[in-house]
C-alpha cells in the first residue's frame, strides 16, 4: 500500500488511534422522492402513490455528516437552516442527529430538492436552495468552532458558495481540504477555482467529462498538483491518483444488493473515504472503503437512514470483503 502522510492522527496513552475529527461545511436539504414508471416522465394530470412519496432531510453536507458520524468520526458541521416551516424540519433533524450546534447558522428559507428515480435507480433531481446559496458563512464562527474543538484532520468543503469564506480558514490551520466537485467538465472551472487551488483532495463524477477519467486526473495535477484525486465511475467502480507517485489506481463497484436509489452515492463514498484516510493516512486502503459504502447505500430506498452504510460497514467488510485495487 502508497502512506501519504497528509492527515496527522495523534495517539491515545493506551496506542489505539483515536478516531478522526472532522469539519464538514455543506448543505442540508429537505427534499421530497417520487418514484416514476420511465424517463421522460409522462404528462399525467394525476397519480395515487400511497406509502411511496419519501420526505427526508438530505443534501452534500447531511449525507457525508451522517455517514462520518456513523463511522465513529467527530464531526463539526457548519451549514444553514431557514427561519421559515421547512426549517424546524430540519432543525429536528439536525437536533435528533446529534449535529445542531454553534456551526449551525441561519437563513431567511430552507433549502429544498426533489428527486424522481426509476425502478432502475436512475434519478432526476432538482435543487432549490433559496437564499442559502449566495450567504457567506461567518469565518469567525467557524474558526471558533475548530479551536474549541481542537483543529481537525480535514476540512470537507462543498463546493457552494457559503463556504469560499471557510477555504483560507482551513488553510491558515494546515488543514487539509476535501471537495467533491461533483458533475464538471473543465479544470478551469471559474465557479470551482478556489477549491480545486488548495485542496489536498478532489473528487468528482466523470459524468461529463471532456476526457477520459485517467486523462483528467492528470489535467488536475499539471495545473494545480492536486495530492489525490478520485473520480467516481457509478457502475464501473472509481479511479485515484496520487500526485506524488504519478499513478493511477481503480477500484471496482461493490453493490451488494440491487440499484435502488442512487442519490447520495457518491457523498457517501467520500465521507467513507475522508474517515479511513484520516484513521490511516493511506488512501489507496481508504477508497475501497468508500467503494463498499456506497455500493450498500445504492441498494437503499429514498426512506432508508442515510447512516446506515456507515453503520454497515464493518459487517460488510467482515463478510464480503474490500473490492481489488489494481493500479492503472
Amino acid at each position: 500500500m502508497v502512506t501519504t502522510a497528509s492527515a496527522t492522527r495523534t495517539v491515545d496513552t493506551t496506542g489505539v488511534d483515536a478516531m478522526p475529527r472532522i469539519a464538514v461545511a455543506g448543505i442540508v436539504n429537505v427534499r421530497l422522492a417520487v418514484p416514476v414508471d420511465v424517463f421522460p416522465i409522462p404528462l399525467t394530470s394525476s397519480r395515487r402513490l400511497p406509502g411511496q412519496i419519501a420526505l427526508r432531510l438530505s443534501g452534500v453536507g447531511w449525507t457525508i455528516a451522517n455517514t462520518l458520524q456513523a463511522l465513529g468520526s467527530d464531526v463539526l458541521f457548519a451549514t444553514y437552516i431557514g427561519r421559515d416551516p421547512a426549517g424546524q424540519l430540519a432543525e429536528a433533524g439536525l437536533r435528533s442527529a446529534g449535529l445542531l450546534g454553534p456551526a449551525t447558522q441561519v437563513c431567511d428559507a430552507q433549502p429544498r430538492a426533489v428527486v424522481h428515480y426509476d425502478r432502475a435507480g436512475t434519478r432526476s433531481g432538482a435543487t432549490d436552495l433559496r437564499d442559502a446559496v449566495n450567504r457567506r458563512y461567518p469565518t469567525e464562527v467557524f474558526t471558533h468552532a475548530l479551536d474549541a474543538a481542537g483543529g481537525a484532520d480535514f476540512a470537507m468543503l462543498s463546493n457552494i458558495n457559503f463556504t469560499r469564506s471557510l477555504i483560507s480558514a482551513a488553510a491558515d490551520r494546515a488543514i487539509p481540504i476535501i471537495t467533491d466537485l461533483h458533475v464538471i467538465d473543465t479544470v478551469q472551472s471559474r465557479h470551482n477555482e478556489e477549491w480545486m487551488r488548495v485542496a489536498h483532495v478532489l473528487s468528482c463524477s466523470h459524468e461529463k467529462m471532456p476526457c477520459p477519467p485517467g486523462d483528467w486526473i492528470r489535467r488536475l495535477w499539471s495545473r494545480y498538483r492536486t495530492p489525490v484525486v478520485i473520480v467516481g465511475m457509478g457502475a464501473a467502480g472509481a479511479l485515484i491518483g496520487l500526485h506524488h507517485h504519478r499513478a493511477v489506481w481503480h477500484v471496482p463497484a461493490a453493490a451488494s444488493r440491487l440499484v435502488r436509489y442512487t442519490s447520495g452515492a457518491g457523498d457517501t463514498l467520500l465521507a467513507t473515504f475522508a474517515h479511513h484516510y484520516a484513521l490511516t493516512g493511506d488512501p489507496i486502503d481508504a477508497l475501497p472503503h468508500g467503494c463498499l459504502a456506497a455500493g450498500w447505500k445504492v441498494g437503499a430506498g429514498p426512506d432508508d437512514d442515510v447512516r446506515d452504510a456507515g453503520t454497515m460497514l464493518p459487517h460488510l467488510v467482515h463478510s464480503q470483503g474490500l473490492p481489488a485495487v489494481h493500479r492503472v
